[in-house]
């Protein structure tokens, strides 16, 4: 677990990490984003499912249980299926939180792209990353030196540079 972006106090506030990260993160009372479909924190497992596709519902793309967030999201290569109905919300649920003073850990499985993309979209989301995006992924690389992002996640955040600068500065 990694800390990318630090609070008023200089502490930091928002990690990213891996499915280790979670057991820890956890007993620290940390507000937790799951950017997966499977393993054993993923969106099937919150939501107790056996078939490959989740249930249609209010729950298909994310799902909320008090301090966590589940996303049903797969590390694709193809962007187009990397939903905004996913990414979006998932900001916005990190910025609620990190608004309401708590730590939030934003992990995947492994630690390499889904979590760390959306780290990145939020930084870019809050102001932190005004830079292009090449420049921003070598920026977030040093905060966090395991982002290796697949091909799908690094395309949609590419893709929304633009729509993702300073969302959370703006009126609403």
């Amino acid at each position: 677990m990694k800390g990318i972006l630090d609070g008023p106090d200089g502490k930091p506030v928002l990690f990213v990490g891996d499915d280790a990260d979670d057991q820890d993160a956890d007993k620290k009372g940390y507000a937790i984003l799951t950017a997966a479909k499977d393993g054993p924190y993923g969106h099937r497992a919150a939501l107790r499912y056996t078939t490959m596709g989740a249930p249609k519902g209010d729950n298909y793309y994310h799902a909320t249980r008090g301090k966590r967030m589940v996303l049903n999201l797969l590390d694709v290569d193809n962007p187009d299926f990397i939903p905004e109905q996913v990414i979006f919300p998932a900001l916005k649920w990190i910025n609620k939180h990190l608004k309401a003073g708590d730590k939030v850990l934003v992990h995947c499985n492994a630690g390499h792209s889904r979590g760390p993309s959306i780290g990145l979209a939020y930084l870019r989301a809050m102001g932190e990353m005004p830079y292009g995006f090449r420049t921003s992924e070598k920026v977030f690389k040093s905060l966090y030196p395991k982002y290796e992002p697949g091909n799908g996640m690094k395309s949609f955040v590419r893709a929304h540079w633009e729509q993702l600068k300073n969302l959370f500065q703006q009126p609403n």
